[in-house]
């Protein structure tokens, strides 16, 4: 499959602001004037001997063996019509001014301009019905619960397409993907911009500074999981320089395992958040019973410093690439400032 305007291999884009120019364009006018994927690709390091003007320069750089096995998923090019059962891919899609026929029923908030959009069920358990009724050309999903989605549509002969959204790169590489299939490649190249300035800003003021070893749970007050560096928060905290117990440690291949508390013990984490799912003072009550319990627990440095702590749900609930930049800015002062 071929698109114009995208070179083979890895994909930069790169973002490139005047400093020191007293006639340099405002960030608002830089974005409206930016160049294509392509141009920006192929843009080395310029300079203006009649100016002191100097270049700063972003990459983001996704695989474009990935992009292209993923846009083997769909047959119509564009689609029309798209339902989707994913908060991120709702997120994206809005991001690059396309306009879903269906999203997904969700706590969450979702962008204004989709209050008037049909909602089909949650992701999990998606209106076969109402999804039908709308008549979409593809129901785009979760690549994590792929399975389970098919059982739904798959019988009904109903199109589905599926993205990864788990982690950060995996959000930024279905924008790509989702910018080229519906030929809206500058606004994704645009908002991933804009995504990775805020991201770098924050991660150079943590340079420098001592890493901490941090233990990611989730679940609720009947099962909690430790997630590894693949997850939302464990990207986030990977990106921040901080050690993610499960990778680094207890060396966790898969995203989620059931809490072992033996092996948490001996990883001895610096700091321990909690992703409640449900009510997060239930979640973190019966989290720390089950501590006390453990006379062993008490011996975590994390419990003798104070630094066990439940995150915000709505922040790092559900992957989002909205919400990157306001989730970085407090999982970097939970680990480095508190």
């Amino acid at each position: 499959m071929k698109h114009a305007g995208w070179k083979t291999g890895m994909i930069t884009l790169l973002l490139t602001g005047a400093v020191g120019c007293s006639n340099s364009a405002s960030p608002e006018a830089a974005t409206q004037q930016s160049p294509t994927p392509t141009q920006q690709a192929a843009t080395s390091s310029q300079s203006d001997s009649s100016t002191s003007s100097q270049q700063v320069v972003h990459t983001i750089s996704v695989d474009e063996k990935k992009v292209e096995e993923l846009l083997t998923q769909f047959k119509t090019q564009p689609p029309t019509k798209v339902v989707t059962v994913s908060v991120a891919i709702t997120e994206i899609l809005n991001e690059l001014g396309v306009t879903p026929v269906g999203v997904p029923t969700t706590s969450s908030k979702l962008p204004s301009s989709l209050d008037n959009v049909p909602r089909i069920g949650t992701s999990h358990q998606p209106d076969l019905e109402q999804v039908a009724q709308l008549q979409p050309d593809v129901i785009l999903g979760p690549t994590s619960i792929q399975a389970s989605i098919d059982k739904k549509f798959k019988p009904a002969s109903l199109p589905t397409a599926y993205l990864p959204v788990d982690s950060i790169d995996e959000l930024k590489l279905s924008t790509v993907v989702l910018g080229r299939l519906f030929k809206q490649e500058e606004k994704a190249t645009a908002f991933l911009q804009s995504i990775r300035e805020k991201e770098k800003t924050i991660i150079d003021a943590t340079k420098g500074k001592p890493a901490p070893k941090v233990l990611f749970l989730f679940g609720s007050a009947e099962a909690l999981m430790v997630m590894n560096e693949h997850t939302f928060v464990g990207s986030l905290a990977r990106n921040l320089g901080a050690s993610n117990v499960a990778s680094d440690v207890l060396k966790q291949t898969e995203t989620y395992v059931p809490l072992n508390m033996e092996s948490i013990v001996a990883a001895n984490p610096d700091v321990i958040l909690l992703v409640a799912h449900g009510d997060p003072s239930a979640v973190t009550k019966k989290f720390e019973e089950d501590v006390k319990k453990n006379g062993a627990w008490e011996k975590l440095t994390a419990f003798k410093n104070g630094k066990m702590k439940a995150l915000n749900y709505s922040t790092f609930g559900i992957a989002s690439l909205v919400k990157v930049p306001a989730a970085y800015e407090e999982l970097a002062n939970i680990l480095y400032n508190e």
